[in-house]
């Protein structure tokens, strides 16, 4: 019997579960547990930051921010670097290695200006694994398929989002914030490591091996400017950018809510985190079915942004305990579709040949609304209280799916013109 060629076993996965893929899946979902999950859980260590360096909340805040946004930095650079530069495997080892050193640093600082150069580090090293892994499944499995096996890889932000809170709070406790962060660097960095290998894509003619390219074609890849200049990608990178200008405030400041507003224990903090996590595990679960429902991702991102927003907005009016539990729990199943469907979405738009790059220019707007939004929300938060920062949070959220409407009617037009193109 011939051995079959790359195209053919990528495309064969359409038929079952390879061997490849589900070690692909389970390296995906591994990765997810120690790049995503940490981000955020990262919120955990804030109060102890705020009280050990003697620094306000916006500026603990601002060290908080600075690693999501350098986290989607990373997968930018990730994104202009697969598959040319480097393949997904080695992408995947070097960001890594960086997440440990920058963690580790973060556990030695003494002033806030040093955190936010040690958080600048392991955001980088968490967005550019985390993105090799997420591009290296979307490119190995078949698009009707691809909703269902990126759910269960994510899965794995979940199930960090449920255990790493109480992993951290506990070695906080017995120990302190430094040497929880230390064995964080360490076990992350080793499991991350672990995970690497199974993100090779095999290649063909030096191209990827994707069951779907864009149409069907094989080519050149893209550049930046052809990316940039596709109108329904606009639409796409100002949604994002708005849309998260408020999509981290909520989790960021959950932890000085239930302490300063609720007077609430770090331990109760954290399971509202994990119940955060748990109701999105049973999300992203079911994502297939779920998108199978709502006819498509595109229609369960646009739904799940909208709810998002609006449960960010009901965040403040939470005043007991038992509310802030029901409210993370059906905050996180609304949140679980949001960033698990981010490349599927993109890989049904715009193909999986160039997604690497989409997807690291998707995250650009993400980084530059979170850098902007949770530093300068967060210090409305101090000064007006927060009731209001919360609100407008939900609100940049929910009014950033207009940008999500345009972009399906330029995108239904490009549809109809291809059809119109192939006629003739």
């Amino acid at each position: 019997l011939r051995p079959k060629g790359p195209m053919e076993d990528a495309a064969s996965a359409e038929g079952g579960c390879q061997p490849h893929l589900v070690k692909k899946v389970v390296a995906c979902f591994v990765n997810h547990i120690f790049s995503l999950g940490p981000i955020y859980s990262f919120s955990i260590f804030l109060p102890f930051i705020k009280a050990d360096l003697g620094i306000s909340l916006s500026e603990v805040a601002a060290i908080s921010s600075t690693l999501n946004t350098a986290a989607f930095a990373g997968s930018f650079l990730a994104g202009i670097t697969i598959p040319q530069r480097a393949g997904h495997a080695s992408v995947a080892l070097i960001g890594a290695i960086g997440l440990s050193v920058g963690l580790a640093s973060l556990s030695m600082i003494e002033k806030s200006f040093v955190a936010y150069a040690a958080a600048l580090l392991a955001g980088l090293g968490l967005g550019s694994t985390n993105l090799a892994g997420l591009v290296a499944l979307n490119a190995t499995v078949a698009a009707k398929k691809r909703a269902t096996f990126v759910g269960f890889a994510s899965c794995g932000t979940s199930v960090g989002t449920m255990l790493l809170p109480h992993f951290y709070t506990l070695l906080t406790e017995a120990m302190d914030w430094r040497w929880a962060m230390r064995i964080n660097a360490a076990v992350s960095v080793v499991f991350l490591t672990a995970a690497a290998p199974f993100f090779r894509v095999e290649t063909a003619g030096g191209l990827l091996a994707s069951p779907t390219s864009r149409q069907g074609q094989v080519g050149p890849n893209l550049g930046i400017q052809e990316v940039l200049r596709d109108r329904r990608f606009l639409c796409w990178w100002l949604n994002m950018f708005v849309c998260f200008l408020g999509f981290y405030l909520p989790p960021t400041l959950l932890a000085e809510f239930a302490k300063n507003e609720l007077h609430l224990s770090a331990n109760l903090t954290a399971v509202c985190y994990s119940l955060i996590g748990i109701s999105g595990l049973f999300t992203r679960l079911s994502l297939g079915c779920l998108t199978h429902l709502l006819g498509g991702p595109r229609r369960l991102f646009f739904t799940a942004q909208l709810l998002v927003g609006a449960l960010a907005c009901c965040l403040p009016f939470c005043r007991r305990a038992e509310s802030l539990l029901v409210w993370s729990a059906v905050y996180g199943s609304s949140l679980g579709p949001i960033i698990a469907l981010v490349s599927v979405v993109l890989s049904e738009l715009f193909g999986t040949k160039d997604l690497a790059l989409y997807h690291g220019c998707s995250r650009t707007g993400v980084g530059v609304g979170n850098l902007l939004g949770v530093p300068l929300l967060s210090l409305l938060a101090e000064q007006q209280g927060f009731t209001v920062a919360l609100i407008l949070s939900g609100a940049l959220v929910s009014c950033s799916t207009v940008f999500l409407i345009v972009l399906e009617l330029l995108h239904r037009k490009k549809q109809r013109d291809e059809v119109q193109e192939g006629r003739c």
